[in-house]
């Protein structure tokens, strides 16, 4: 029931979709008509060729050139006719798809952040252009060939019974025994072909995460068989296309052999009824080869209900991007002053996998936050949560106590500055890039940005400047360069609120102790949440929150977690000894060889 359901939701989502534009299609109907009654005139001019041979043989040479110029009629007939036809149903076709494609886009403008994130890649870009062009390809062919196909068996059969109303029912016994092996053999393919589209969009998220690591996997000399997630894809992909192909390949085998096998029946009762003088041999004759040709079409009546449950599927898949624009919105309100987070029982999953359990805090306005935790412990997705690109699956994430998942695309940007170690840069100049949130944004408030980012002197030093051209990934800059470049470019945003997930990673610790000290004196009224895998500056944070396996087992100032937190002073112990030692002056300079030393323990005696 519940599939019958999306079959007539999604003929309404088509019948939504092509609104206004089926003109032309239906147009190429009646041309169709005409291009398949001058497909039946070769076959009505061999009957007739037939029966004169059979009749009068002596008057067969003078009536070729008549057949011959009627022929010739029919073939140019038939040729502008279906020629006809396909324009109207191209044309058709072709504005549909760029409809569809401009309000796909339109409403993906509008899509929530959160929305887009678990969407992924490679599923947006099967149903924009994918799944579009599947169906530009099914009403721009299907329109006409499926009409041709319905329409010709019924000429043919029409064409039989005037022939003979026994012959035609010979020829025609043998339709519903195909088509009842071809329903036997062909029930749940609307199911499999829902498990395919998700393997091919769960591919398709694989493959644009593969390419996009492409030049990490290059550095180290990886192919893509040790991309391990696009192997598993790979895998399932193909097992499942395995196990429909041999599923419905007996039946399709079996649907085309019945579908010849009118002969069975046709010869023997046309022999009988010619024996008996009813039926002439011309009539017989033509009746093979109608017989031969009425079923014919049907295959591609076939080939199109196999073809109909991946269409559905795509419209299935674009439904959920079309009802975006009646997602409701809270109100626009520009928020004035530092901004309070609050997150309550959030919890987080992927697939099977807990990655946030039951996590609730608070972030003061204008405080300095630190998220420190083991690797894998969940630190990213918090920081995406409070940035407003993951949705919580349990609890609330607010921001002055609104919902940040409620908040439009407009707003959050208004309110949310987000920077992570994976930086993006496009293809223009370091300036371009830097004011892509603020494109009037002057050059007091750039310089304040690059300054406190710790950006200044690096980009003072390139050929041009601010004016240097960077191309896409910024390629030519090294990692710690692009992650000044793109904290410089949250804070030069202007937003209350900013998230920083592991954006320092690249930095030194002198760097990164000097950018936490420059953000606090030169934007002190911002709620900060700084994910960190090292300490070095967060001594003056507000509150250090201690993420481990999910859970927020601890939090406090930096003095307040020495004193209580086991796991906090252990990792402020291993830095600092990590800090402490340093190399002794080079060979080059002693005359030997270079000794590692502690400087805290020889000063220490």
């Amino acid at each position: 029931m519940e599939h019958s359901q999306d079959r007539v939701d999604t003929w309404r989502l088509l019948r939504l979709l092509t609104v206004g534009r089926r003109a032309r299609l239906f147009a190429a109907l009646p041309v169709t008509l005409v291009a398949v009654l001058a497909e039946l005139v070769p076959f009505w001019l061999l009957y007739r060729a037939i029966e004169t041979l059979i009749v009068a043989p002596h008057t067969l040479a003078a009536t070729l050139y008549e057949l011959a110029a009627w022929l010739a009629a029919a073939l140019l007939l038939k040729y502008l006719a279906y020629g006809g036809a396909y324009v109207l149903s191209h044309h058709a076709a072709y504005d549909i798809m760029a409809a569809i494609r401009r309000r796909l886009v339109v409403h993906l403008a509008r899509a929530p952040l959160h929305w887009l994130h678990e969407r992924g890649a490679g599923a947006l870009k099967q149903s924009v252009i994918q799944d579009v062009e599947r169906m530009e390809a099914f009403l721009a062919h299907h329109t006409v060939e499926i009409a041709a196909a319905v329409m010709a068996p019924l000429c043919v059969a029409a064409l039989l019974f005037w022939v003979d109303w026994r012959l035609a029912l010979a020829v025609l016994s043998v339709g519903p025994l195909a088509l009842a092996c071809s329903w036997a053999f062909m029930r749940g393919a609307g199911r499999d072909h829902d498990q395919f589209s998700r393997a091919t969009a769960e591919l398709n998220n694989a493959t644009v995460e593969y390419v996009r690591n492409m030049p990490v996997m290059k550095v180290f000399c990886r192919a893509a068989a040790d991309f391990r997630l696009l192997q598993r894809r790979l895998a399932d992909y193909y097992r499942l296309a395995e196990c429909i192909t041999r599923r419905t390949v007996p039946g399709w085998s079996l649907f085309t052999s019945v579908l010849g096998a009118h002969l069975l029946l046709l010869l023997p009762l046309g022999a009988w009824l010619h024996g008996r003088g009813e039926v002439s041999a011309a009539q017989v004759a033509v009746a093979v080869i109608l017989g031969a040709g009425v079923f014919r079409p049907l295959l591609k009546v076939s080939r199109f209900s196999m073809e109909m449950p991946e269409i559905f599927a795509g419209l299935r898949r674009m439904a959920p991007i079309l009802r975006l624009a009646e997602t409701p919105r809270l109100p626009a309100a520009v928020t004035a002053g530092p901004l309070q987070v609050v997150l309550s029982g959030v919890d987080f999953r992927y697939r099977e996998r807990l990655i946030l359990a039951d996590v609730s805090l608070t972030l003061a306005p204008g405080s300095f936050n630190v998220l420190v935790g083991p690797s894998g412990s969940g630190k990213s997705t918090l920081a995406q949560i409070v940035a407003g690109v993951l949705a919580p699956q349990a609890g609330q994430a607010t921001l002055n106590g609104r919902p940040a998942t409620e908040l439009a695309d407009e707003e959050r940007a208004r309110l949310v500055a987000f920077a992570t170690q994976d930086v993006f840069l496009f293809s223009g100049s370091v300036r371009d890039n830097l004011c892509l949130a603020r494109p009037r944004a002057s050059e007091d408030e750039i310089r304040r940005a690059v300054r406190a980012a710790q950006a200044e002197d690096f980009i003072l030093g390139l050929p041009a400047g601010f004016d240097t051209q960077v191309n896409e990934l910024g390629a030519r800059l090294s990692g710690g360069e692009r992650q000044r470049l793109a904290v410089a470019r949250a804070l030069l945003a202007d937003t209350p609120l900013l998230v920083l997930d592991e954006a320092t990673a690249f930095a030194d610790s002198m760097t990164q102790r000097a950018f936490f000290e420059a953000l606090r004196a030169t934007y002190a009224d911002k709620t900060v949440l700084v994910v960190a895998h090292r300490l070095y500056g967060i001594e003056r944070a507000d509150q250090v929150l201690i993420l481990e396996a999910g859970r927020l087992t601890d939090r406090g100032t930096h003095d307040s977690l020495l004193r209580e937190s086991a796991y906090y002073r252990a990792m402020w112990r291993c830095e600092a000894l990590g800090e402490a030692w340093t190399l002794a002056r080079s060979a080059a300079d002693t005359g030997g060889e270079g000794e590692p030393t502690r400087p805290a323990e020889m000063a220490n005696g």
